[in-house]
């Protein structure tokens, strides 16, 4: 364990992070640095040594392992009639990217996360993938200080609702899904389009449409042309009823 620290070096909000995570003062070195982003050190202006173990990287690694075993466990034992590859599907669904990053926003990581000017200028506290990457770490850390349930116990808190009311609908592939239901009518099947792109460079909004010829089958948005791609495909599944007998 960390060698404890008086506390006024953490700063309010972080302490209340760190003791609503369950971690004792002794232990806030391992939050913190499962809070710093690998940016954080940029030019040593933060009297980095430059070793091993100086961001979060390490801990993310230890943190995902722990997180697919634990929601992998959890999906073995509510879905006992689900094959290997349904559970593949599941897992991954729950933990992709944009689940994890909700998740953090969840804890208030992202108000705690330590980088470096250039990345903080850049919006990196915000994407995503940075957010996704400081609940990994997070979770490693809680592992590594308090062990494998207190570790269960907050990834259930976050995920168990959704795991328990999982449907095909939600963690199949959407787009290949729409263009299976749109083939079966439709042999030319489906084409997107980007509508529009909103927001700044660093934080971009797209927006696309799915087609099959003409006919607009539905839109979606996403921070990226995948991401709203598989929106659209979303909501096009979800309003086929009003679409289907036009491809007829």
């Amino acid at each position: 364990m960390s060698k404890e620290k008086p506390q006024e070096e953490y700063g309010r909000e972080f302490i209340s992070l760190g003791e609503k995570l369950g971690f004792a003062s002794g232990d806030f070195e391992v939050l913190r640095l499962a809070l710093t982003h690998s940016t954080f050190f940029e030019g040593n202006r933060h009297g980095s040594q430059g070793g091993v173990g100086d961001d979060n990287q390490r801990l993310e690694f230890l943190g995902d392992a722990v997180l697919d075993l634990i929601v992998g466990d959890y999906l073995f034992t509510r879905y006992p009639k689900a094959r290997e590859g349904e559970l593949s599907k599941m897992r991954a669904y729950l933990v992709c990217e944009a689940s994890l990053a909700e998740a953090a926003k969840a804890l208030g990581l992202a108000e705690n996360l330590r980088m470096g000017k250039g990345a903080e200028a850049g919006g990196d506290r915000n994407r995503p993938s940075v957010q996704a990457d400081a609940f990994e770490a997070v979770i490693g850390a809680i592992f590594l200080t308090q062990g494998y349930q207190k570790s269960r116990q907050l990834i259930l808190k976050q995920f168990a609702q959704r795991m328990d009311t999982l449907v095909p609908e939600d963690y199949e592939d959407k787009k290949s899904m729409l263009q299976e239901l749109v083939q079966t009518i439709a042999p030319r099947g489906v084409v997107y389009r980007v509508l529009g792109q909103s927001g700044p460079d660093h934080q971009p909004r797209f927006e696309s449409g799915v087609y099959c010829g003409k006919l607009l089958l539905g839109k979606g948005e996403g921070g990226s042309k995948k991401e709203s791609e598989v929106a659209a495909a979303a909501v096009a599944l979800k309003a086929q009823d009003q679409w289907l007998k036009k491809l007829e």
